[in-house]
């Protein structure tokens, strides 16, 4: 969880970097800590650029350069993300392949979600939230938070951990 700077907003971290302002200063685009989150595999890290920046997989071919050279909009990087993702990424709310036409109609990752619960075996407990109010990650065995709470970082001391209702901030 990232909570917003001046604010009690709570975002998910992936949402970080993802060219979508979340956050109400905008400062969940300019976080400088991205390619140090728990799903740097789901990530894109401009390879020419020494700022260190990780971007989420929505900003690739978007059609602006966020990398220093403009790698993100490469078609080569672009058609291994549409070829290739993590059972996590199924049913997240977010297309990351391109429609496939398939008895008559156009499927993507995002269809026939009633299949793929986001709480289940393989996403419970990852430290990545499949579902969109993170209810596969509450109660888990290293949470130091009580039962239906999140952890919550603050984006100007990383270290300070507080605890947040998933029914209050985080939804």
């Amino acid at each position: 969880m990232y909570r917003c700077e001046k604010s009690s907003k709570c975002i998910s971290k992936q949402r970080l970097l993802d060219g979508i302002p979340d956050c109400p200063f905008d400062d969940d685009e300019t976080f400088n800590q991205s390619c140090s989150l728990n799903d740097i595999r789901q990530r894109f890290r401009c390879s020419n650029d020494n700022n260190e920046k990780c971007f989420a997989s929505l900003v690739i071919q978007d059609g602006k350069k966020d990398c220093k050279y403009g790698e993100d909009e490469s078609n080569k990087k672009q058609q291994m993300i549409e070829k290739h993702i993590y059972f996590q990424a199924i049913c997240d709310g977010i297309t990351e392949l391109l429609p496939v036409l398939i008895d008559g109609k156009n499927e993507t990752d995002e269809t026939q979600c009633h299949y793929w619960p986001c709480n289940n075996t393989y996403s419970r407990c990852d430290q990545f939230w499949s579902c969109k109010d993170g209810a596969d990650e509450v109660n888990c065995p290293s949470s130091t938070c009580p039962e239906l709470y999140h952890e919550c970082v603050f984006p100007n001391d990383t270290s300070k951990v507080s605890c947040l209702p998933i029914t209050k901030f985080c939804r």
